[in-house]
């Protein structure tokens, strides 16, 4: 995994090797997550329009599991996320629900997805959310709102700049990944 996050931090990467490097990344923690999701009923929710590039890879290894959608923007100004899209499936309390998002910076964005989540019926415990990269600050943040949601990332970056971006993270994923 050494050799795809050099491609993925290398702002130099074409959209392509990026991709490669990011789907390789994103089958190691589905293969990770495969040992610890109990085989019942799985919803896997991406956190659009980043969180789209982890799904094939999951879809992959749960090829049984529902699939629901967060569209989720953050503001570049209050740096809090707003709601513009949402389909998720019917959720009982059970159901092992995987939470999809690249970068987990502030952890705005995952704070607001794991809530609506848990109005639409998921239980805080059978919340799983996987990310690429992440920030103490928004592990910090996930762990606060919700201590009973697990967090499972491949890389654990040092810190937040004063934008709030992760350090030394990896540019912007959904521009990087889908070439925007």
């Amino acid at each position: 995994m050494e050799s795809s996050f050099a491609i993925l931090r290398n702002r130099k990467s074409s959209t392509k090797d990026f991709r490669k490097a990011a789907d390789a990344v994103s089958s190691a923690l589905a293969n990770e997550v495969a040992k610890h999701v109990p085989k019942k009923q799985i919803i896997l929710v991406p956190i659009l329009r980043a969180g789209l590039a982890l799904l094939p890879a999951f879809l992959e290894i749960f090829p049984a599991a529902a699939v629901g959608f967060i569209g989720l923007k953050r503001n570049e100004k209050t740096l809090r996320p707003k709601a513009y899209y949402q389909n998720i499936p019917k959720i009982s309390k059970s159901d092992a629900v995987i939470v999809l998002d690249p970068m987990l910076a502030t952890g705005g964005s995952a704070v607001a997805g794991i809530k609506t989540l848990i109005k639409e019926g998921a239980s805080e415990e059978n919340i799983i959310f996987v990310g690429i990269i992440s920030a103490p600050e928004g592990i910090a943040n996930v762990q606060k709102n919700f201590p009973l949601v697990r967090i499972l990332c491949a890389e654990y970056d040092k810190k937040l700049d004063k934008r709030s971006y992760i350090v030394p993270g990896l540019g912007d994923f959904g521009d990087r990944y889908f070439g925007g």
